[in-house]
């Protein structure tokens, strides 16, 4: 054999070999690139898949083990692009669809992310987590009723999966089903959810079914799991408010005010709190706060008379009336509290002219009828008094005192027996003032059948 025979069958050989042995070579650096990968040693890990690669670029299942490295890199772009290598040589394999979907989701690709998932699940029906990730995919499309369908199909195939009862519940929401979304995110409570964002998202669903009581055992359990906050101890104040839990509603607000002392509406809330359980002194104080903030604001001066009323201060209540009208002349309960104010400080004209403001603004004012007849019959002004009682009666026919008192102003008009008439039925209604009335005025006229 001629020497230069050698060399050339040791290269043939080699090369035969190679060749015999590179799928073994390439598994091998595939296999150890998954290693690497299980390790979180990623960088190294797509070093052994290329290498598989480069002795065998056929096998979908390599690019799949590299674009799952280059994933957890975060290199998004070149992990779709061995997914689509991958899917190339496999376009039936619904875990590789998946992978690519994922990537396109992280990039905010939506809709090719939704592609991709149902692709996935064209080819396999039961892959539960693409149902999941489409949702997903799909209420950032704000495609809420199809998220719906697809956290469904979850919960179809593991009725434990808190958080797609989680997920459909914030898509209900989205859609205006606040019940189902109320009762989805309870769902997901109940199989052990129990952190904080999903309270936070179930109490504004309850806010929405106005299912107020619940939603303040919403806000007293965020408040245990994050420890408090202004804007939470105000939500719970305010529901507390609106179920008119005056009493408990004050400490939520003042508990926010601790917070933020110039807080407008904890204040204003927090004063509204205090008339309501008698506090009229703390309620005149905050009225008082709020309108160092709001020199404006009718309602305010409004509230802040009414307070002054109570408490005895008619001249500081006129003034503060006085205000309000000025600023909201149509407010027909404050020309009828003005009123009042004027006839407790005895000035019953300037009361009469204030009722009847009130009653120009309301005809069905009863109360307004009711005191200016009062006033008329305190200035001697019988038959106006009696006018104006009989008005009041014409709109409740159980106004117990506008009986009685027109009964007053009869028999100061020396009309007895339709007085005692208005006694009687006075008595009947309940007023007992009215007895002592009748034994005085009424033993000669007995009661009408």
């Amino acid at each position: 054999m001629k020497k230069w025979l050698i060399p050339l069958a040791i290269i043939v050989i080699l090369v035969v070999a190679f060749f015999l042995f590179k799928p073994r070579i390439a598994t091998y650096y595939y296999t150890k690139g998954t290693s690497l990968s299980d390790s979180v040693r990623f960088e190294e890990a797509i070093t052994q898949y290329d290498r598989a690669l480069w002795l065998d670029d056929s096998k979908p299942n390599y690019y799949m083990g590299k674009g799952l490295a280059l994933d957890s890199l975060g290199s998004f772009e070149e992990a779709i692009d061995n997914y689509s290598h991958a899917l190339n040589i496999d376009s039936a394999n619904a875990q590789l669809h998946y992978y690519r979907g994922l990537s396109y989701a992280d990039m905010q690709e939506w809709a090719s992310a939704i592609d991709d998932f149902s692709s996935a699940l064209k080819q396999d029906s039961e892959y539960t987590n693409a149902y999941y990730q489409r949702g997903l995919a799909r209420m950032q499309r704000r495609n809420f009723q199809g998220a719906v369908e697809d956290f469904s199909g979850v919960i179809r195939r593991d009725s434990s999966s808190a958080d797609a009862y989680f997920k459909r519940g914030a898509s209900y929401r989205e859609l205006g089903e606040k019940q189902k979304a109320v009762d989805d995110y309870s769902r997901a409570l109940n199989l052990g959810m129990d952190n904080l964002g999903v309270y936070q998202q179930r109490v504004k669903a309850l806010a929405d079914t106005k299912n107020y009581e619940d939603a303040i055992r919403d806000y007293t359990r965020i408040i245990e799991l994050s420890g408090g906050s202004q804007k939470l101890y105000y939500q719970r104040g305010y529901l507390h408010f609106l179920l008119n839990e005056y009493k408990q509603a004050i400490p939520d607000f003042s508990q926010t005010l601790e917070y933020d002392d110039e807080h407008r509406d904890a204040l204003y809330y927090r004063a509204h709190s205090h008339s309501q359980v008698g506090n009229y002194q703390k309620a005149r104080s905050d009225f008082s706060r709020v309108l160092q903030m709001e020199p404006d604001n009718p309602k305010v001066w409004f509230n802040r008379g009414l307070a002054q009323l109570h408490l005895g201060n008619f001249g500081e209540a006129r003034n503060d009336l006085k205000k309000t009208i000025e600023l909201n002349p149509q407010h027909e309960k404050a020309h009828f509290l003005l009123g009042m104010a004027f006839a407790n400080l005895n000035d019953h004209p300037s009361a009469i002219e204030e009722y009847s403001s009130a009653i120009s603004l309301d005809s069905t004012y009863k109360e307004a009828y009711y005191y200016r007849g009062v006033s008329r019959g305190i200035k001697k002004n019988h038959e106006a008094a009696i006018d104006d009682y009989s008005k009041a009666i014409a709109l409740d026919s159980t106004y117990a005192m506008a009986y009685y008192n027109r009964g007053i102003s009869t028999v100061a008009l020396n009309e007895f027996g339709k007085g005692c008439q208005d006694f009687y039925k006075a008595l009947d209604l309940g007023f007992g003032q009215a007895r002592q009335m009748i034994q005085t005025y009424c033993k000669n006229h007995p009661r009408e059948q």
